[in-house]
């Protein structure tokens, strides 16, 4: 397994240098070398560390505008405040509504830190990738809500996803 990984970390890296200018194609590869743990842990353990979302904040603080220099502060403010009030508002509906947890609480943070990186904008695009990833992947390999697990690493369908914006658009 820890090939895969060290694959999946020089795909991640190799793949915004074809595509991006240079400071661009950098900003993305450190993307989605953050994006990494996130994605592995969150598909394993369905686990979303704070310190790692906490760092995700602070390099979309950082390095974010060199992905994409016409996002304004502004956007990216609003896209953390967005972003996570939007995933936070369905999780506490839901848990509400039906009486038991529908979304960890790390997705959430996730989609907020995320915001910081891409702007407010791009959010719904973001998430609406995500949610055709994780139909993919259930499509694919039909373990859709097994009877060993109930739960979906939206996570990592939410970092693939913003990956993937980041890098293409």
């Amino acid at each position: 397994m820890p090939q895969l990984v060290e694959l999946a970390a020089i795909l991640l890296g190799a793949f915004p240098v074809l595509l991006l200018p240079a400071p661009q194609a950098v900003t993305a590869s450190i993307l989605g070398w953050l994006l990494l743990p996130l994605i592995i842990l969150d598909y394993r353990h369905y686990w979303l560390p704070d310190r790692l979302i906490i760092l995700l904040v602070i390099s979309g603080l950082l390095a974010g505008l060199l992905l994409n220099p016409s996002i304004t502060w502004f956007d990216r403010g609003a896209g953390l405040l967005a972003g996570f009030a939007s995933l936070e508002a369905i999780r506490v509906g839901f848990k509400r509504w039906r009486g038991y947890e529908g979304m960890g609480a790390g997705d959430p943070k996730l989609f907020g830190a995320l915001g910081i990186w891409v702007g407010w904008q791009a959010l719904p695009i973001i998430l609406l990738g995500a949610s055709a990833i994780g139909l993919c992947v259930i499509l694919v390999t039909r373990s859709a809500l097994t009877q060993s697990s109930n739960f979906l690493p939206f996570g990592s369908y939410l970092c693939g996803a913003a990956y993937l914006f980041a890098t293409l658009v």
